[in-house]
């Protein structure tokens, strides 16, 4: 069978795909062997010419009169097709599938029974190569799928990967990707397909197929559309992957499914309101007083250390009439994003439903903002920052088997608690947030409940259309559209103080740098050396800036201005409390400055004090914190100082800051002829919107750009301001509005403020684009002499507004001007009057307190003096007593030493003596007991001896006689008595040695308390206690010397006795 041609009609072509499935049939089966070429080119030209989608298999349907709908399985499977319904009847939809009604007329196909199509396995398809996605508009925009899908083939690499495709049978299915491992891509539900379109033939695209994918509900207004585009090795495998998805459209035909949403599914909208209510009531009252928070752009207006209550109501919007029944509290936490874990509880004093309304749900709860987890949200918010908060809460709705949890999103800034607000009409005006609440019909038809699928809210949906084009998950990143670079809030100001500064310098411009400085340091008066200008002309390198800078501002001339910056520190400024207020605010995106109280905010304060008190009529202004602030990252806090008074002084910037800002107001018309002059469309554009060079310029001339550009551009204006003065800014500024020319003639008045408070300093956050903007900056040629004429024509503009005026109105002004400052001047005088008859009374005061001081010092100094002189005397005295005592220690130690050695020469004396005795006594007994023993053994044989020697052994006694009493026994005890008052008198000499040694002791420390007490000629009181201590050593010495005679006597008494 030939192929149709591409210029069939649908009915023709339906025909076609019936009668080739009809001859399939017949033949046994799609497995039959039979030729391919055919039918593959059949089908792929009906998927080219007819693009498979929803709509278009519904018009398929529906001109089908006398046709079956084939079902044709795809050649590698073994499920054989079925019909869709009889002939001649109107194909209609009903319960998710195709159908016939008035029965049937036509010939009975014989068709194979096929098991449900529930139960039958996906579609497979290998090899497929997935090209990308992109962003469309309109889902069934056939032009505009086959454009993406020749671009992402042309554009394909070699990173593109290959996946397997399966495709579901029914189309509450889903068609997934699987990598080459098996593991799952991505997947896409087929009930959010609404467009399936297939490369032409002829052409290289062929072999492609893409399909259109709807995000959220398909026909809500923030749904969002991709286009899907693949690559299959042959045009027979894409044709079947068409045929595939057009296979799972006509088993899952629903009337839902036409509108692309699941008919199971339901939507239901809620509108949820958002407020927040402060307690105004004084400090100390017992009664509460709650108003609410003004709020603007979803930004609420609240002060610190004050007690809020959370109100929140819920309201149905569309869909089934839902009920909520309960809701266990409010959370809320400082950010978005957040985990389960970082809310916090409040206490719930509300929830229920509205009397009035039945749909409408009130919560209410209170805050303690004072909380340590509140700090976020009870902390003064710096000027043009907001905080985040996130309010969560958790509802049991009757009909939903499980809570569900409303988050909203909101913005706030806090104030000081003493602030005031203006509050307009729509200030009380409540944050509101849309939600869609997705449901499903249990699969229980017994509980008659619903199912929670999902809940979405407004702002999530409109993130997620932003978000198309990127990476899906898992998906590699070169094959999906790149996201934008900027990710941030497009509404919020750039922090001053972001921004990265690049450390880098290469080693050419180093060193040229380097021998810049040399020449530069050996020049006395300062003078730049002739390299300079072309060296400063791309920047000077971070680490020299400091330096570089002071030199420029010509600081080391000045020694005296730096000597005088501690000086300053110590008075008084008027201006403290605006400094403290301004400081947190100053770089808050630079870790230096960020911490509250910390180095970098205490030495900016120290700065601007010093600052205020130096220039007593320009005092503290706001914006030059930020250039202190810039000085300070470079440089020690007294040299910042320094240069920020010659930046001030010698660079004409403070001129800006005087009362009546009339070289500010010469200055923006010096700029506005400028841009007049060089950019006459822009300047047209502005004049015509009413935006004046003020609105947007102020800060470029007060702060030197500091206050809102990236750190690293504003590193590069300083170096140029400090190398050519003034003319910078006019450079920096024409060069700033030429790069944004074409962008402000697109926008109205507050697109054009906003652009240039968000927008412009964002465009410079890379260090290309800021050198770029410089470079230009530098090669604009602006005439000095221009410069001078545009002044010239400012004073004359002035001094014909001065004659055209009403003199009388003229002479009026001036009169008020001098009046005022004639007031002020009399202030000033009566406040310096005052401030000096008050210095001279304290003055007084002074001198009469010293006066006092220093006659109570002379009297304190003459008791001291004859004080110390008694101190003196008494010192010579103990001196002398000192050295009676030493004397009379020394012959008391000499006298005991000679005592101890003659007792010690007696006691051994009578060791020796005794021992003889001892060894006499021995040898007698010995002698003895050998005579006896002989006596005894001669005469024991002899019965009349032995019983005389018995009887005189028995009557035998010591005391017969005297020399019986001296018998070796008694000797023997008297030898015992000897030995025991030789070890007595031993002990004693013991006893003896130790008290000398203690005297020593005792005779040392006199020596130290005599020298301490001399060297403390000053103590008043060391006579009493010096005299105490003299008598308790006589006393003790006395005492030892008794103790020593008694010892004496004793042992004189015993010697006697023993002799």
């Amino acid at each position: 069978m030939d192929s149709p041609s591409t210029s069939l009609s649908i009915e023709e072509a339906a025909m076609e795909m019936r009668k080739k499935d009809d001859e399939e049939e017949e033949e046994g089966g799609p497995d039959s062997d039979m030729e391919e070429e055919p039918g593959i080119d059949q089908r792929a030209h009906f998927s080219s010419r007819f693009p498979l989608s929803v709509d278009n298999f519904q018009k398929l349907l529906e001109n089908q009169d006398s046709m079956d709908t084939c079902s044709t399985a795809t050649p590698s499977e073994d499920t054989a097709a079925t019909a869709a319904g009889p002939s001649n009847g109107t194909v209609v939809r009903e319960n998710g599938s195709a159908r016939t009604e008035n029965g049937s007329s036509g010939p009975k196909e014989k068709r194979r029974k096929e098991p449900p199509v529930d139960e039958l396995p996906p579609s497979v398809f290998d090899g497929v190569v997935y090209l990308g996605c992109s962003k469309m508009d309109s889902p069934s925009d056939e032009k505009e799928m086959h454009r993406l899908m020749k671009f992402l083939d042309e554009e394909k690499t070699e990173a593109a990967i290959t996946v397997k495709l399966t495709v579901s049978r029914n189309s509450s299915g889903t068609a997934k990707l699987f990598d080459g491992s098996g593991g799952l891509l991505v997947m896409f539900p087929l009930f959010r397909v609404r467009y399936c379109v297939r490369g032409e033939n002829g052409t290289g695209q062929s072999v492609c197929f893409a399909l259109s994918y709807t995000h959220n509900t398909p026909n809500s207004v923030s749904a969002a559309h991709q286009c899907h585009v693949f690559r299959a090795p042959t045009a027979e495998l894409a044709g079947r992957a068409l045929f595939a998805f057009s296979e799972a459209f006509r088993h899952g035909m629903e009337a839902s499914a036409v509108n692309g949403a699941d008919p199971s599914r339901m939507e239901c909208r809620f509108e949820a309101y958002l407020q927040i209510l402060e307690n105004d009531a004084p400090a100390g009252s017992s009664s509460s007083r709650f108003h609410t928070c003004p709020q603007q752009h979803s930004t609420f207006k609240m002060r610190r250390d004050l007690d809020r209550k959370v109100l929140v109501r819920i309201k149905q919007v569309t869909g089934k009439r839902l009920t909520i029944s309960k809701c266990f509290g409010i959370l809320i936490a400082a950010g978005r994003n957040l985990r389960q874990c970082d809310l916090q509880l409040l206490e719930l004093e509300e929830a229920a439903s509205a009397a009035d309304d039945p749909t409408v749900y009130t919560i209410r709860a209170a805050w303690d903002p004072r909380g340590p987890n509140f700090t976020a949200l009870n902390t003064e918010t710096p000027r043009d920052t907001r905080v985040f908060i996130t309010v969560a809460m958790d509802v049991i709705v009757c009909e939903v088997n499980e809570p569900i949890r409303f988050s909203m999103e909101a913005k706030a800034r806090v104030f000081h608690q003493h602030e005031r607000f203006c509050h307009g009409e729509d200030s009380a005006a409540p944050v509101v947030e849309g939600f869609f609440l997705n449901l499903s019909r249990s699969p229980d038809p017994s509980t008659g409940g619903l199912v929670f699928l999902s809940l979405d809210s407004n702002t999530e949906r409109v993130r997620q259309q932003s978000a198309l084009g990127r990476s899906p998950s898992k998906m590699p990143a070169q094959l999906i559209h790149p996201a934008p670079d900027d990710e941030s809030d497009s509404d919020e100001p750039l922090l001053s103080g972001s921004g990265l500064v690049s450390q880098e310098c290469a080693e050419d411009v180093m060193s040229a740098w380097r021998a810049c400085m040399e020449e530069w340091r050996a020049k006395e008066d300062g003078a730049r050396p002739d390299t300079l200008a072309s060296l400063i002309a791309n920047g000077v390198p971070d680490m020299l800036r400091g330096e570089v800078w002071q030199l420029l501002a010509k600081v080391h001339l000045d020694k005296e201005l730096k000597e005088s910056y501690q000086g300053l520190l110590e008075k008084d400024c008027l201006a403290e409390q605006v400094i403290l207020r301004d400081i947190h605010r100053t770089f808050p995106a630079h870790e230096y400055f960020k911490a509250s109280g910390g180095d970098g905010q205490q030495k900016l304060f120290r700065i601007s004090k010093a600052y205020a008190i130096h220039d007593e009529e320009v005092s503290y202004c706001q914006g030059l914190s930020f250039l202190a602030a810039s000085l300070l990252l470079h440089m020690p806090e007294d040299e910042a100082f320094c240069t920020l008074v010659k930046i001030m002084f010698d660079f004409q910037l403070r001129d800006l800051f005087k009362l009546g800002f009339d070289s500010l107001h010469l200055r923006f018309y010096q700029l506005n002829a400028l841009i007049k002059d060089y950019e006459s469309e822009l300047f047209a554009h502005l004049d015509k919107l009413g935006v004046e060079t003020h609105m947007y310029a102020s800060q470029w001339f007060l702060t030197l750009f500091t206050a809102k550009f990236p750190l690293q551009m504003v590193f590069f204006i300083i170096d140029l301001f400090l190398s050519q003065g003034m003319p910078t800014i006019f450079h920096i500024s024409l060069a700033l509005l030429r790069d944004s020319k074409r962008d402000l003639l697109q926008l109205d008045f507050e697109g054009i403020l906003k652009y240039f408070r968000v927008t412009l300093p964002r465009r410079y956050r890379t260090e290309a684009n800021a050198r770029s903007l410089i470079q230009r900056a530098v090669e604009l040629k602006i005439s000095h002499k221009k410069l001078a004429k545009y002044e010239a024509d400012y004073v004359e503009m002035k001094e014909k507004e001065a004659e055209a005026e009403d003199p009388t109105k003229r002479l009026q002004r001036e009169n008020d001007r001098y009046c005022k400052t004639i007031i002020r001047l009399e202030q000033e005088n009566d406040d310096l009057a005052h401030e000096l008859v008050t210095s001279k009374i304290e003055l007084r005061k002074k001198l009469d307190t010293a006066e006092d001081e220093l006659e109570s010092s002379k009297n304190a100094v003459e008791r001291l003096s004859r004080a110390n002189a008694d101190v003196m005397e008494e010192n010579k005295n103990l001196l002398a007593e000192y050295e009676q005592l030493k004397e009379m220690c020394r012959r008391e130690v000499e006298r005991l030493e000679i005592e101890g050695e003659t007792k010690e020469r007696v006691a051994n004396e009578y060791k020796g003596f005794f021992a003889e005795q001892a060894k006499r006594a021995e040898r007698e007994r010995e002698e003895f007991d050998k005579q006896k023993k002989a006596i005894m053994s001669r005469i024991s044989s002899c019965d009349s001896c032995w019983s005389s020697v018995q009887e005189w052994e028995a009557n035998r006694s010591p005391a017969r006689s005297p020399q019986e009493e001296l018998g070796i026994s008694d000797l023997i005890t008297r030898l015992e008595e000897r030995e025991a008052h030789v070890r007595a008198v031993e002990l004693e000499l013991a006893q003896t040695k130790l008290l000398l040694v203690e005297e020593q002791c005792r005779n040392q420390d006199l020596s130290h308390q005599m020298t301490t007490s001399m060297s403390a000629n000053g103590a008043a009181g060391m006579e009493s206690e010096g005299k105490k201590w003299l008598k308790k050593t006589m006393a003790s010495l006395k005492d030892v010397r008794t103790s020593l005679k008694y010892n004496e006597r004793t042992n004189s008494a015993v010697s006697v006795n023993d002799r």
